[in-house]
Protein backbone atom coordinates (compact mmCIF):
# COMPACT_ATOMS: atom_id res chain seq x y z
CA UNK A 1 0.00 0.00 0.00
CA UNK A 2 0.85 3.50 -0.48
CA UNK A 3 1.35 6.19 1.92
CA UNK A 4 -1.56 8.14 0.70
CA UNK A 5 -5.68 8.15 0.88
CA UNK A 6 -8.17 9.15 -1.76
CA UNK A 7 -10.72 11.89 -0.21
CA UNK A 8 -14.28 11.64 -1.43
CA UNK A 9 -16.46 14.21 -0.10
CA UNK A 10 -20.38 14.17 -0.26
CA UNK A 11 -22.15 17.91 -0.18
CA UNK A 12 -25.27 19.47 -0.66
CA UNK A 13 -24.55 21.32 -3.86
CA UNK A 14 -25.07 24.58 -1.98
CA UNK A 15 -21.92 24.09 0.26
CA UNK A 16 -19.83 23.43 -3.27
CA UNK A 17 -17.99 26.88 -2.85
CA UNK A 18 -17.18 26.50 0.86
CA UNK A 19 -16.20 23.45 0.18
CA UNK A 20 -13.98 24.53 -3.06
CA UNK A 21 -12.46 26.89 -0.37
CA UNK A 22 -12.11 24.59 2.66
CA UNK A 23 -9.83 22.94 0.50
CA UNK A 24 -7.94 25.70 -0.74
CA UNK A 25 -7.24 26.55 3.08
CA UNK A 26 -5.46 23.61 3.66
CA UNK A 27 -3.38 23.32 0.46
CA UNK A 28 -5.60 20.74 -1.51
CA UNK A 29 -5.37 22.49 -5.11
CA UNK A 30 -6.18 19.70 -7.64
CA UNK A 31 -9.78 19.08 -6.31
CA UNK A 32 -11.94 17.03 -9.09
CA UNK A 33 -15.41 18.09 -8.97
CA UNK A 34 -18.74 16.29 -9.93
CA UNK A 35 -22.48 16.62 -9.67
CA UNK A 36 -24.72 13.92 -8.15
CA UNK A 37 -27.74 13.07 -7.01
CA UNK A 38 -28.90 11.20 -4.12
CA UNK A 39 -30.80 7.98 -4.35
CA UNK A 40 -31.47 7.33 -0.34
CA UNK A 41 -35.04 6.79 1.29
CA UNK A 42 -36.56 9.59 2.86
CA UNK A 43 -35.49 8.39 6.06
CA UNK A 44 -31.80 8.20 5.09
CA UNK A 45 -32.43 11.38 3.62
CA UNK A 46 -33.94 13.44 6.78
CA UNK A 47 -30.46 11.85 8.55
CA UNK A 48 -28.20 12.94 5.97
CA UNK A 49 -29.68 16.20 5.59
CA UNK A 50 -29.67 16.07 1.27
CA UNK A 51 -33.65 16.34 1.03
CA UNK A 52 -33.40 18.47 -2.27
CA UNK A 53 -31.08 15.15 -3.51
CA UNK A 54 -28.64 17.82 -5.77
CA UNK A 55 -25.38 16.92 -4.41
CA UNK A 56 -21.37 17.61 -5.36
CA UNK A 57 -18.69 15.34 -5.25
CA UNK A 58 -15.33 15.96 -4.62
CA UNK A 59 -12.13 13.94 -4.91
CA UNK A 60 -8.84 13.99 -4.26
CA UNK A 61 -5.57 12.66 -2.90
CA UNK A 62 -4.32 13.20 -0.07
CA UNK A 63 -1.00 12.20 2.43
CA UNK A 64 -1.89 10.13 5.42
CA UNK A 65 -0.38 12.78 7.45
CA UNK A 66 -3.14 15.48 6.49
CA UNK A 67 -5.70 12.91 7.22
CA UNK A 68 -5.89 13.50 10.75
CA UNK A 69 -5.83 18.05 10.18
CA UNK A 70 -8.60 16.91 7.70
CA UNK A 71 -10.78 15.50 9.54
CA UNK A 72 -10.37 17.77 12.14
CA UNK A 73 -10.93 20.64 9.70
CA UNK A 74 -13.74 19.43 8.83
CA UNK A 75 -15.53 18.88 12.47
CA UNK A 76 -14.77 21.91 13.05
CA UNK A 77 -14.49 24.21 10.50
CA UNK A 78 -17.39 22.72 8.28
CA UNK A 79 -19.56 21.05 10.64
CA UNK A 80 -19.23 17.98 8.82
CA UNK A 81 -21.59 15.97 11.27
CA UNK A 82 -24.28 18.45 11.48
CA UNK A 83 -27.37 17.42 9.50
CA UNK A 84 -26.78 18.15 5.64
CA UNK A 85 -23.21 19.31 6.02
CA UNK A 86 -21.68 16.47 3.90
CA UNK A 87 -20.30 13.14 4.53
CA UNK A 88 -16.14 12.25 3.86
CA UNK A 89 -14.88 9.25 3.15
CA UNK A 90 -11.35 8.66 3.51
CA UNK A 91 -10.09 5.43 1.37
CA UNK A 92 -6.24 3.91 1.13
CA UNK A 93 -4.53 4.13 -1.97
CA UNK A 94 -3.20 0.94 -3.59
CA UNK A 95 -1.10 2.30 -5.96
CA UNK A 96 -0.13 5.53 -8.10
CA UNK A 97 1.10 6.28 -11.58
CA UNK A 98 4.28 7.49 -11.37
CA UNK A 99 5.57 10.63 -9.48
CA UNK A 100 3.81 12.83 -11.91
CA UNK A 101 0.86 11.62 -11.02
CA UNK A 102 1.30 11.81 -7.54
CA UNK A 103 2.53 15.58 -7.78
CA UNK A 104 -0.59 16.86 -9.63
CA UNK A 105 -2.82 15.91 -6.64
CA UNK A 106 -0.11 16.40 -3.55
CA UNK A 107 1.52 19.62 -5.27
CA UNK A 108 4.24 19.42 -3.21
CA UNK A 109 7.41 17.90 -5.47
CA UNK A 110 9.84 16.19 -2.45
CA UNK A 111 6.49 15.05 -0.36
CA UNK A 112 6.99 11.82 1.43
CA UNK A 113 4.47 9.87 3.04
CA UNK A 114 4.39 6.70 5.31
CA UNK A 115 2.60 3.38 4.01
CA UNK A 116 -1.24 2.39 4.87
CA UNK A 117 -0.75 -0.79 7.04
CA UNK A 118 -3.23 -2.79 9.00
CA UNK A 119 -5.74 -2.97 6.56
CA UNK A 120 -7.51 -5.74 7.10
CA UNK A 121 -9.44 -3.09 10.53
CA UNK A 122 -11.36 -1.70 7.71
CA UNK A 123 -15.06 -1.81 9.02
CA UNK A 124 -17.09 0.06 6.04
CA UNK A 125 -16.45 -0.24 2.50
CA UNK A 126 -17.24 1.88 -0.92
CA UNK A 127 -19.70 -0.57 -3.48
CA UNK A 128 -19.57 1.14 -6.84
CA UNK A 129 -21.59 -0.32 -9.80
CA UNK A 130 -21.34 0.83 -13.08
CA UNK A 131 -24.53 0.20 -15.41
CA UNK A 132 -25.77 1.64 -18.32
CA UNK A 133 -27.95 4.85 -18.37
CA UNK A 134 -31.28 4.37 -16.98
CA UNK A 135 -30.77 1.33 -14.28
CA UNK A 136 -29.56 3.55 -11.10
CA UNK A 137 -32.99 2.66 -9.75
CA UNK A 138 -33.10 -1.28 -10.16
CA UNK A 139 -29.42 -1.05 -8.47
CA UNK A 140 -30.57 0.60 -5.55
CA UNK A 141 -33.71 -1.45 -5.26
CA UNK A 142 -31.68 -4.36 -5.29
CA UNK A 143 -29.03 -2.99 -3.15
CA UNK A 144 -31.82 -2.08 -0.30
CA UNK A 145 -33.49 -5.15 -0.48
CA UNK A 146 -29.83 -6.48 0.81
CA UNK A 147 -30.11 -4.10 3.62
CA UNK A 148 -28.37 -0.83 1.83
CA UNK A 149 -29.75 2.34 3.14
CA UNK A 150 -29.30 4.55 0.00
CA UNK A 151 -26.34 5.73 -2.44
CA UNK A 152 -25.29 8.64 -4.81
CA UNK A 153 -25.52 8.44 -8.52
CA UNK A 154 -22.71 9.95 -10.89
CA UNK A 155 -23.18 10.52 -14.59
CA UNK A 156 -20.17 10.08 -16.33
CA UNK A 157 -20.35 12.51 -19.19
CA UNK A 158 -18.99 12.22 -22.72
CA UNK A 159 -19.34 13.92 -26.78
CA UNK A 160 -18.62 11.83 -29.49
CA UNK A 161 -15.17 10.11 -28.66
CA UNK A 162 -14.91 11.49 -25.33
CA UNK A 163 -14.78 8.77 -22.49
CA UNK A 164 -14.01 8.72 -18.92
CA UNK A 165 -11.92 5.86 -17.17
CA UNK A 166 -12.23 4.65 -13.38
CA UNK A 167 -10.03 2.58 -12.03
CA UNK A 168 -9.35 1.51 -15.22
CA UNK A 169 -13.16 1.12 -16.52
CA UNK A 170 -14.34 2.83 -19.59
CA UNK A 171 -17.07 4.78 -18.95
CA UNK A 172 -19.17 6.44 -22.21
CA UNK A 173 -21.73 8.76 -21.80
CA UNK A 174 -24.45 6.18 -21.86
CA UNK A 175 -23.49 4.79 -18.41
CA UNK A 176 -23.92 5.81 -15.16
CA UNK A 177 -22.59 4.86 -11.50
CA UNK A 178 -23.54 4.83 -8.04
CA UNK A 179 -21.71 4.66 -4.82
CA UNK A 180 -22.99 3.05 -1.47
CA UNK A 181 -21.15 3.50 1.51
CA UNK A 182 -21.51 0.18 3.62
CA UNK A 183 -20.73 -2.01 6.50
CA UNK A 184 -17.96 -4.80 5.47
CA UNK A 185 -20.18 -7.45 7.05
CA UNK A 186 -22.91 -6.50 4.82
CA UNK A 187 -20.51 -6.06 1.74
CA UNK A 188 -21.36 -9.46 -0.13
CA UNK A 189 -25.16 -9.66 0.38
CA UNK A 190 -25.20 -6.06 -1.27
CA UNK A 191 -23.48 -6.81 -4.24
CA UNK A 192 -24.70 -10.73 -4.53
CA UNK A 193 -27.78 -8.72 -4.71
CA UNK A 194 -26.80 -6.16 -7.57
CA UNK A 195 -25.81 -8.56 -9.84
CA UNK A 196 -28.07 -10.86 -9.49
CA UNK A 197 -30.28 -8.11 -10.99
CA UNK A 198 -27.89 -5.84 -12.42
CA UNK A 199 -24.92 -7.78 -13.46
CA UNK A 200 -22.77 -8.23 -16.95
CA UNK A 201 -25.91 -11.04 -17.74
CA UNK A 202 -28.43 -8.80 -17.56
CA UNK A 203 -29.68 -5.67 -19.32
CA UNK A 204 -27.82 -3.31 -16.93
CA UNK A 205 -24.96 -5.13 -18.19
CA UNK A 206 -23.70 -3.91 -14.66
CA UNK A 207 -19.80 -4.33 -13.34
CA UNK A 208 -19.46 -3.96 -8.98
CA UNK A 209 -16.55 -3.79 -6.96
CA UNK A 210 -15.54 -2.44 -3.64
CA UNK A 211 -13.13 -0.47 -1.84
CA UNK A 212 -11.92 -0.68 2.01
CA UNK A 213 -12.61 2.99 3.20
CA UNK A 214 -10.75 3.43 6.53
CA UNK A 215 -12.71 6.73 7.94
CA UNK A 216 -16.45 7.56 7.30
CA UNK A 217 -17.34 11.07 8.77
CA UNK A 218 -20.52 12.73 8.89
CA UNK A 219 -22.79 9.66 8.84
CA UNK A 220 -22.89 6.18 10.93
CA UNK A 221 -22.48 2.76 9.30
CA UNK A 222 -24.60 -0.59 10.59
Amino acid sequence: MTGYKYLITIANRKFAEEYLEFFKDYNINHVLEKFCNGTATNTTLDFLGLKDNHNVMFETLITNEKTKELIKGLRNEMNIEGAGNGIALFISVDGIGGKSSKEYFIDEKNSESKENTNMESYNSVLIITIVDKGNTELVMDSAKAAGATGGTVVRAHGTGTDIAKFFGITISEEKEMVYIVSSRANRDNIMKAIMEKAGRGTAAHGVVFSLPIDKVIGMSIE
